[in-house]
């Protein structure tokens, strides 16, 4: 389990300056505007090893970079922390090949 909070602002919406919460492996983003359900990527950690496994972005929050926002956020920990990524998860597979590993090394 990773603890803190980290602020993810992506492009200029006021929207995306919400807060992205660690919760028992899982980052969270949460809108009650929008949904009640939130959006999280969960993922595990072993040893140096933070796995990406599933992201999920309830249909109100789809298209709008909600699920990009958690993904930096996990990075950027990872990257803080000197973990190595596993990208179990295709979304966040996708993620990295378009904007690259913002500084983590990725694991095989």
């Amino acid at each position: 389990h990773v603890t803190g909070v980290q602020t993810c602002a992506l492009r200029s919406k006021q929207w995306y300056q919400r807060r992205v919460r660690d919760s028992e492996y899982k980052f969270i983003y949460e809108d009650s505007s929008l949904t009640r359900n939130p959006a999280f990527l969960e993922y595990s950690r072993e040893g140096n090893t933070l796995d990406m496994l599933h992201t999920f972005v309830p249909p109100a929050m789809r298209g709008k970079g909600v699920a990009g926002a958690l993904v930096r956020v996990g990075l950027k920990f990872a990257a803080s922390n000197q973990l190595s990524v596993r990208l179990t998860c295709w979304y966040t597979a996708d993620f990295v090949k378009k904007f690259g590993s913002l500084g983590c090394k990725i694991a095989k």
